[in-house]
């Protein structure tokens, strides 16, 4: 069977399952994944029912419009095939003759009627019933509900006449008529007929499809209008009683068999759930049917789904006069012989097969999965609201258990999702507002942790300028954050130049004003935060005594310069007092540093929890 007759645009789905409500034999298929419909071809019968059923044209049918419109501008003839639902459907053109005129100026080449097709396939639904007495016969001219029968009731294909639908005899006629290369063209009100002709060979095949509202949009962009058209009639072989056949007791009328309640043939049966229901009980009770069965799987073609919108009273009415008219002007004779000459052609036969697409009915313990999904029990009352487009909370429960159908298609499941997770973000609320608190507590002692640690920096400045030995504060990027005037007097005339460009030698690398095994000394503290105390080392030939300690781990060390000049001629007593307050100096800076380090630490540990469960809230 051809695909792509429907297609489903899922980036404006708004999931309202209306589509999975309206289709019959669920061929729209919704996985957990995405909770999404998809139209799954195999399984659908092009009866059109989704179409009407979206109310936000998600779903449409894919247009035949451009393939018409290359098969008219080639060399070929190309004949057009009306179906007779058209007296309904085109009720604003006065006269079907100029809407034949209107026709033929697309392109077409001959315009034909589908209802000598009818005709034809009445005759011989007639003669098999006259035939086969006893025996119960579904009608074969309805595609859809053909392919329902083969694929939803394959027990039941026997039953179907083994006769071609109208269109396709039609065109097998048309093709006799006028030549086998002409292409032939279907004007219908149908979709199925596009799913169903793949099934037939080329004498038997239509070339392209016009739907009514296709039609009516070619006429637009051609600017082909009834007030510029003149008459025209159907070119042969023209049809009779078959122009009844959009109305569901016509096509029994185009029999010529009686259709009294007394004396009636068939059970005429039209709309999909009417059709469904009838098929199902045939198959379970047919010997209590002593009759046989003219379906329409849309109620009348007069509503086809390639139809605008419209009442269907309404146009059942105009059919039926235009019927008349065509009836009171026919030539009998001339219709007689074209159907005595094509009625009993061998290609008029069709033969069809079972297709199973019926799915295997879950297991009891399967259905209680699916419930359980649901969050409800197999045996307690259920809404049974429809919303996820099932009759019953139970069938929905087994098209999960046969992987047609997912939980977020239940109004009951999403609404008590909606309600956990408002209730999650009611927490996550109060929990974000506690932690607003904790963050603009932390930022009011951050803020008074800087006016701490910039009182700190200024006591530490004040101490390193104030005190005789040379000291420097260095940090990781081996530059000097601030010295005093004995670190430069020790490092002698090349820094004090320096020390006038760049007050306090800051930002200027350690590595190029100490020797080299002195810096070393310095990355040694900084790679192991071991402190270097009372280190002599000689220096611009003097005696230097050097001490090298951490203040901030990594990140910031001290070093602290004395000059030790000639030691014989120092009193001892001086000595002494120059270590006790070097010592002191040292532990000043120290215990500096160390607040410094301790509290930079604290409030960095305190931001990254922060952010941490910041984070961790919005995931």
């Amino acid at each position: 069977m051809a695909d792509n007759v429907l297609f489903l645009d899922e980036s404006k789905c708004v999931k309202c399952y209306a589509c999975v409500r309206a289709c019959p034999v669920k061929a729209i298929q919704v996985n957990a994944e995405s909770s999404k419909p998809k139209i799954v071809e195999d399984r659908c019968i092009a009866c059109g029912s989704c179409l009407s059923a979206c109310s936000y044209s998600v779903i449409k049918a894919v247009s035949n419009i451009e393939e018409v419109e290359i098969i008219l501008k080639s060399e070929s003839k190309v004949a057009a095939i009306c179906d007779p639902s058209i007296a309904g459907e085109f009720d604003d053109i006065r006269d079907y003759r100029k809407f034949v005129t209107m026709i033929r100026r697309l392109g077409f080449s001959y315009v034909c009627e589908v209802s000598f097709g009818v005709d034809l396939v009445a005759s011989r639904q007639a003669d098999l019933c006259d035939k086969f007495q006893g025996r119960s016969f579904i009608s074969s001219h309805c595609p859809v509900s053909n392919m329902y029968v083969e694929k939803y009731q394959p027990s039941l294909v026997s039953s179907l006449s083994p006769i071609v639908p109208p269109a396709v005899a039609t065109a097998s006629v048309v093709r006799k008529h006028y030549g086998e290369d002409v292409k032939i063209v279907n004007i219908t009100p149908c979709l199925g007929i596009k799913k169903d002709n793949e099934r037939y060979e080329k004498g038997l095949r239509i070339d392209a499809f016009l739907s009514f509202v296709e039609l009516r949009r070619m006429f637009e962009s051609h600017g082909i209008k009834e007030e510029m058209a003149e008459f025209s009639d159907f070119d042969e072989p023209l049809g009779c009683k078959g122009s009844l056949y959009p109305i569901v007791e016509g096509f029994v009328e185009a029999c010529d068999m009686t259709n009294t309640m007394m004396d009636s043939h068939f059970l005429n049966v039209e709309g999909k759930k009417d059709v469904v229901d009838v098929l199902k009980q045939f198959s379970k009770h047919s010997n209590e049917f002593n009759t046989h069965f003219n379906l329409y799987f849309c109620k009348g073609c007069l509503m086809g789904p390639g139809c605008t919108k419209g009442q269907k009273f309404v146009r059942h009415n105009l059919v039926t006069e235009y019927a008349k008219k065509r009836i009171k002007t026919l030539n009998k004779d001339r219709w007689q012989e074209n159907v005595d000459k094509y009625v009993n052609k061998s290609d008029l036969v069709a033969f069809y097969q079972a297709n199973d697409k019926t799915l295997p009915y879950p297991s009891k313990e399967e259905i209680e999965e699916a419930f359980v999904k649901l969050g409800k029990q197999a045996s307690g009352k259920h809404t049974n609201c429809r919303s996820c487009g099932y009759d019953t909370c139970t069938e929905l429960a087994i098209a999960m258990a046969q992987g047609i159908a997912s939980p977020e298609m239940c109004f009951a499941y999403t609404q008590r999702g909606t309600r956990d997770f408002n209730d999650k973000l009611k927490i996550t609320r109060t929990e974000l507002v506690d932690l607003q608190t904790e963050c603009n507590r932390l930022e009011e002692e951050l803020n008074n942790q800087k006016l701490s640690n910039g009182e700190l920096l200024r006591s530490l400045s004040l101490i390193i300028h104030h005190i005789y030995p040379g000291i420097a504060i260095i940090d990781s990027k081996m530059k000097v954050t601030e010295s005093n005037n004995g670190f430069i007097e020790i490092l002698g005339e090349d820094a004090k130049e320096i020390d006038e460009i760049i007050p306090g030698l800051v930002g200027a690398s350690i590595k190029s004003l100490l020797p080299q095994d002195l810096f070393n000394q310095v990355e040694y503290v900084f790679r192991t935060s071991e402190d270097i105390i009372n280190k002599d080392i000689e220096y611009n030939n003097r005696f230097i005594n050097v001490s090298i300690f951490t203040l901030i781990p990594q990140k910031s060390v001290c070093m602290i310069f004395r000059n030790l000049y000639a030691d014989e001629e120092r009193p001892e007593e001086i000595i002494k007092r120059v270590n006790e307050v070097i010592k002191e100096t040292l532990l000043q800076v120290q215990q500096i540093g160390f607040i410094l380090g301790e509290g930079a630490a604290k409030t960095e540990k305190q931001l990254h929890s922060i952010i941490k469960t910041i984070v961790m809230k919005q995931k």
